[in-house]
């Protein structure tokens, strides 16, 4: 059993986080999906990058895209500022994607080296997807890539038969992203993750920057363990600052020294932290900061619960009902009985009403939610 050293306590605790954000996202789209009384965010409103896709309609003043809340912009905001100050700590440290791929990746442990000069040119597909995702949106006025996301497949993985018709091109691109990642590690991050490629861009003049001294005693050239263990192949040691966009501030080149003269190091504005500092900080920074947002009432990441609208005395439009809710929650947040309920939104009455709005089509040929919701 390898020795438990402070940088080891480190590698662990960064594994521990990854595994509780990535558990505690899953249980936040289970529930999304199917508990209708518990109005959790879908993973549309999680995402930063909905903000980007949603921003032409914020600037314009126009209602936000179907999905997206106001509390998306907000976290878009948010996590752009998070990027300066720390660089990709988000991806390294936060996105729940990222730690999937990570956990995957180690079912095997010897990797594939993609050739430099493919690696080079597929480096850049990102941006490329960053680019056409967001120009697409602003066009469409829509999510248009909630289909082939496979992010947003992944969270519809309790979604039963609602995962191949609402997501199925998605879910097949993640299983082969996950297939991929076991023998490539962040395969998606590294080259296809619109949101990292931005977060990169900005990472360039981020404070936040890995170095290594130039340490006499120490064999850098030959040990080279900083950049064999990097998941984004970012060459370490051949670098006194490692500027690079692929780098995600996960540590992992600090903990895998084996010097125990600190030849590689995280510093923010100059100062060297500690790698468990540096994820407990940064952790602890990014919730902590949403947990304000909450209380400030800047985080509106859903609707509200059916008792608010009670209290309020003000019942949600049409445009505000949700796939996941019931025909009879949709009823009680609309403040209809449920037979007008029923002849509003054109569903026969024979339909059971504990069906969640979005499987009507189910029993009536033809119906489609989101059709008939924005037609109301």
């Amino acid at each position: 059993m390898a020795k438990l050293t402070g940088k080891n306590i480190a590698k662990y605790a960064r594994w521990i986080v990854l595994a509780l954000i990535l558990g505690g996202t899953m249980l936040i789209h289970y529930l999304h999906i199917n508990n209708s009384r518990v109005m959790l965010p879908s993973v549309h409103a999680l995402c930063p990058l909905g903000g980007l896709e949603n921003l032409w309609s914020w600037i314009a003043g126009n209602a936000n895209l179907q999905k997206i809340f106001s509390g998306t912009m907000t976290l878009f905001f948010f996590t752009l500022v998070f990027a300066f100050l720390f660089g990709r700590a988000f991806c390294g440290n936060i996105c729940p994607f990222g730690a999937l791929q990570e956990f995957t990746g180690k079912i095997a442990k010897r990797k594939f080296t993609v050739p430099v000069k493919a690696d080079a040119v597929l480096r850049f597909l990102k941006y490329a997807v960053l680019v056409f995702v967001t120009v697409m949106a602003w066009v469409t006025a829509s999510i248009w890539i909630s289909p082939y996301d496979p992010y947003a497949a992944f969270a519809h993985i309790w979604a039963g038969k609602g995962l191949f018709s609402e997501t199925g091109t998605g879910f097949v691109i993640l299983v082969i992203v996950l297939a991929v990642s076991i023998f490539i590690d962040r395969f998606f991050c590294k080259y296809l993750c619109p949101a990292g490629a931005l977060y990169g861009i900005i990472a360039k003049i981020s404070p936040a920057k890995i170095r290594r001294n130039a340490c006499t005693s120490c064999n850098c050239s030959a040990c080279e363990q900083c950049s064999k263990i990097c998941p984004m192949n970012v060459d370490v040691s051949k670098t006194d600052a490692v500027k690079s966009a692929e780098c995600i501030a996960c540590g992992q080149c600090i903990t895998a020294c084996p010097s125990q003269k600190n030849c590689i190091r995280m510093t923010v504005f100059g100062k060297t932290i500690k790698p468990l500092i540096f994820v407990i900080a940064t952790v602890t920074i990014f919730f902590g900061s949403l947990f304000v947002f909450d209380r400030a009432g800047m985080l509106k990441l859903t609707v509200p619960s059916i008792e608010s609208v009670r209290e309020s005395g003000e019942p949600l439009k049409a445009s505000e009902l949700r796939g996941m809710m019931t025909i009879e929650t949709g009823a009680e947040y609309m403040g209809m009985e449920l037979s007008d309920f029923y002849v509003f939104m054109e569903i026969p009455e024979t339909v059971p009403m504990d069906t969640p709005l979005r499987n009507v089509g189910s029993y009536v040929p033809g119906w489609d939610f989101h059709v008939i919701r924005d037609t109301r």
